[in-house]
């Protein structure tokens, strides 16, 4: 996904797959970890895959994607990378009416992780080709029976985009610039983590 210079001589960042590593500009070694900039206390490979993220949800329209949202204007939006079976997805989406309530709206990718093909997938793909998409996601999510369905749908363009964003289990909750804002967050957790990257921000565009 990206080849870059590191302030570190004589080393290239590489993403590739969801993954960050280092590689010596003669090619003789890898490194795999978590690079900091103590002076500036910055995770140097986190910010390389929100980079990388912000760039892979653009290539997602919104129209494909399925959102609930708040009455009026969102204070808050987020992307969540959602798999019908997992727990905590279904856990998660229960309370996606407080979550609403909060300001938030959500915007839910297909992450089918048991993969292409599988049962999860085909259930995903009847989902995201019924008329009322949000009611089939919170049917299926309920564990009630959905309609076989076969369409044209995004699933596999949004499975592809979840691994090359790193993904590494469901739910993956996102800013809609691709900063991890963690798995499963409850309500409240996940508004004050939004609220903290804004005045984070904040601070930033001040350079305070």
């Amino acid at each position: 996904d990206s080849i870059e210079a590191l302030p570190v001589p004589g080393f290239r960042q590489v993403v590739a797959g969801g993954q960050v590593v280092y590689v010596s500009e003669d090619g003789k070694y890898l490194l795999q970890g978590e690079l900091m900039d103590v002076t500036a206390r910055k995770n140097l490979s986190d910010a390389a895959l929100t980079k990388v993220r912000a760039a892979v949800l653009k290539t997602l329209p919104v129209s494909d994607r399925i959102v609930f949202a708040p009455a009026g204007t969102p204070r808050h939006k987020v992307v969540v990378l959602t798999d019908i079976e997992c727990g905590y997805c279904r856990k998660f989406h229960n309370e996606i009416a407080a979550v609403n309530k909060l300001g938030i709206e959500v915007e839910y990718l297909a992450f089918p992780r048991a993969g292409l093909g599988s049962s999860d997938y085909r259930k995903m793909v009847s989902v995201w080709c019924a008329s009322d998409r949000k009611q089939a996601l919170t049917d299926a999510k309920n564990g009630g029976a959905i309609p076989n369905r076969s369409c044209k749908t995004p699933v596999d363009m949004q499975y592809h985009a979840g691994l090359r964003m790193g993904l590494e289990g469901t739910p993956m909750m996102l800013t809609t610039d691709g900063e991890f804002l963690g798995g499963y967050l409850p309500p409240e957790a996940l508004l004050q983590r939004l609220e903290q990257i804004q005045a984070e921000r904040g601070k930033a565009v001040a350079g305070i």
